[in-house]
Formats: C-alpha cells, structure tokens, sequence
C-alpha cells in the first residue's frame, strides 16, 4: 500500500512539473516574440511619397550657388499641372534635393521684400511682417498609386501675417522658388492691377519671358503673361473686395473695421 501512494505522489508531482514547466515555457517564448515585436516596430519607417532626388538630368543652378537643381520647362510644368489639380495634400519630411523648412521661410521672406509685399507694416517689434507656419507635402491625385513621386512634385506651403498684410506662399521644394502666392492686403491698396510686377514674378521663379506685353481682360482685374516659349503662363488676378459699413475682417487676434480689402495673386499656370 505504501509503495501505492509512493508512485501516486511521484506520478502527481512529474504531472505539476510538466504542466508549470509548460507554462514557464510559454511565457519565456511569448516574452521573447513580444521583444521581437516591439522591436520590428520600433524600426518600422513610413514610406515618403516622393523619392530622394536621383542625381539625373539637371545640374545644380548657378544662381543657386550650386546647392540646388534647376529643374526643365517640361518638369515646371508637370509639377504645377498636378499640384494645381491636387484634390487635396500629403504631408511629407523633406527627403534628398529638397530644401528645409528653415530655408523656405527665409526664401518666402525674400520674395515678400523684391516684390516690395509688407512695405506698409508698422516697424515695431509687434506689427511687421512674421512667419506664421509652414508645411511640405505633395497633392493627393484621384486614383493616385502608391509608386513614389519624383522631389520636384512636392511644394513648400508657407504662411506669413501682419497687422495689414496676409500672404501664402506656395513654393517648389527642390527649386526653392515661388510659384504661387496669394496676397491680402487690408491697407496701402493698389487701384488697379499692378501688372509690372508680374514679369518679375516670373523671373523670381526661375523662368523665361517669351512675351513682355501681358494680355489684359476688359475688366482690367487679370493678366496673362506667355512663359517659356508658350510651354507656361504666368497669371495675375486682382479682386477688390468690398465689405458693408459695419462688416469686420478679422486677423492677427485684432478685429480692425474696414470697408474693402484687396486679394492678388501670382501663378504660374500650364493653360
């Protein structure tokens, strides 16, 4: 009988051993699996949408010092036919060839002072002319695949504000260059339509005059200017906004009365 209980007791006890065994077992290899997995994921990376520039076609532009890639007409107008027809944005980091946030900002403040933008702000510390934020990304096409665009695609969005002046700049990221730009002004209103400084739109985006002469509408509120041997077009579109007596525009976190404002806007167009 003692002998009976001896091998009921072992038989018990080898049955507790395997069955924690079995559990500790477990439990090392789900540990081991759950390191695997943070692991994998910590070093997931999200695909860009666009590509690293890849060193083809185009040297750098001299008038870049050579830090930049000029880009061709054909591709001028690639980039603007898709962003211009963009259904909506991609927010992306700034890959290879393209130019930093740091960079668009300073090159959006330089186009502001050549196009003589923001000369009406006050010059204290609080009222000029400041960077609000910008933005990269590359219009979301429909039916758009998943296959990477070239860097050229991609447009820098950069918003700056005063007390009189709005503006958004739409810059090319591997350019560096304006080739879009909405203007609000709220004071010092220009009367008419300032045409001359179309053609130095275009030259500041790093393209070619074909035709000095602008073509006017009668209405004398849009000009078109032919770019690049007709490949492109530079437009100019002017909107005097009127408000009623007791109509608030609001901005800046000020609310200021006024009883019309002014809306231009520079573009680089492909028809």
């Amino acid at each position: 009988m003692k002998k009976t209980y001896k091998y009921t007791f072992l038989t018990m006890f080898l049955a507790l051993a395997f069955i924690f065994g079995s559990m500790a077992a477990m439990n090392f290899i789900l540990y081991i699996r759950e390191g695997q997995l943070l692991s994998e994921s910590g070093m997931a990376v999200v695909e860009s949408p666009v590509r690293p520039w890849q060193g083809w076609g185009d040297e750098p532009d001299e008038k870049d010092d050579g830090k930049r890639y000029s880009l061709t007409a054909v591709q001028v107008r690639d980039a603007m036919e898709r962003w211009n027809k963009r259904l909506g944005e991609t927010l992306h980091d700034p890959v290879e060839g393209q130019i930093s946030m740091e960079e668009a900002v300073q090159e959006g403040e330089e186009w502001l002072i050549s196009m003589g933008i923001g000369e009406g702000e006050a010059q204290g510390a609080d009222d000029g002319l400041k960077f609000v934020k910008a933005a990269l990304g590359v219009g979301i096409q429909k039916g758009s695949s998943k296959v990477q665009l070239e860097p050229y695609y991609s447009f820098w969005t950069v918003h700056f504000s005063g007390s009189y002046t709005d503006a958004v700049l739409y810059l090319n990221a591997v350019t560096g260059r304006v080739w879009r730009a909405e203007v609000t002004l709220y004071d010092n209103l220009p009367e008419e339509l300032p045409c001359e400084k179309l053609e130095c739109f275009v030259e500041m985006a790093g393209l070619k005059v074909t035709d000095d002469a602008a073509e006017i509408n009668e209405e004398k509120t849009q000009a078109i200017l032919v770019v690049e041997d007709g490949l492109l077009y530079a437009g100019l579109d002017y909107q005097n906004v009127v408000l009623g007596d007791n109509a608030v525009v609001e901005y800046t976190n000020r609310e200021l009365l006024h009883d019309r404002y002014v809306v231009i806007t520079y573009e680089i167009l492909t028809d």
